[in-house]
């Protein structure tokens, strides 16, 4: 019997320091999609052997959570121009996540990235973001809905013939919104392929992997995108069986 694909998923600190988790919203949309999720080791010593903790997986999935802090990620992650306050930093978790997004690329490993999780597939592959909306250009709408956390408070628009429209079946869908950052500069490589009203990048995919693919709101909580997690579930089973 073929075995199950195992999905690596990172983990973030809460208001406890002395405990690191997992929000259960992700692992139900893993196995919902057929996968078994695994909680990833965060930290430096982690990070100095990142590609045994990856030789256990099939899949990364990079999760949502706190600021990246500026001198994990080269240095700089964000724009010169931009000066906003981050917050609830985590160095442990930014050099972990920095060093498993980089192996991830170089296994040609299928990743999800989620909010934070898109932002750190940028930025590891030499994009940047600003530190809040508001250092973009334009007025923007309200990103951080957090009472409204199950609904479509925003739409989207998915661009035409992309990879994400093609596992959406659409090219416009209504998405929940919890964050402040944003991608300024995309990545080397990689393409913006969904924008918000305001013109706030909502998706970040690299065409020349199989899957590695990031989306800026919470698929997970919102769960109307069933099909996003089963498509990244059989891109894992697929490199698994290869």
């Amino acid at each position: 019997m073929d075995r199950i694909p195992l999905i690596g998923i990172c983990m973030r600190v809460g208001d406890n320091p002395n405990h690191a988790s997992v929000d259960i919203r992700y692992l139900r949309r893993i196995e919902e999609a057929g996968g078994i999720p695994v909680a990833l080791p965060y930290g430096f010593e982690a990070a100095k052997h990142v590609d045994s903790v990856l030789g256990i997986i099939d899949g990364l999935l990079l999760t949502g959570g706190g600021d990246l802090c500026p001198e994990c990620f080269g240095g700089s992650p964000y724009a010169k121009s931009c000066s906003a306050k981050l917050s609830f930093l985590s160095a442990e978790r930014d050099v972990f996540e920095y060093a498993a997004a980089q192996a991830a690329w170089d296994m040609d490993m299928p990743t999800l990235g989620i909010c934070r999780g898109m932002q750190v597939m940028n930025v590891t592959l030499g994009g940047t973001l600003v530190r809040d909306i508001s250092e973009l250009e334009g007025v923007h709408i309200n990103h951080v809905v957090l009472d409204r956390q199950e609904d479509p408070v925003h739409r989207v628009t998915v661009q035409e013939g992309s990879r994400l429209a093609r596992i959406l079946g659409t090219t416009e869908l209504g998405v929940n919104s919890l964050h402040h950052l944003a991608i300024c500069e995309k990545a080397k490589g990689g393409e913006i392929v969904a924008w918000a009203p305001d013109g706030t990048p909502e998706a970040l995919e690299f065409p020349e992997k199989d899957f590695f693919l990031g989306v800026q709101w919470h698929p997970e909580i919102i769960a109307n995108t069933p099909q996003l997690f089963e498509t990244f579930v059989n891109a894992c089973r697929e490199r698994r069986a290869s």
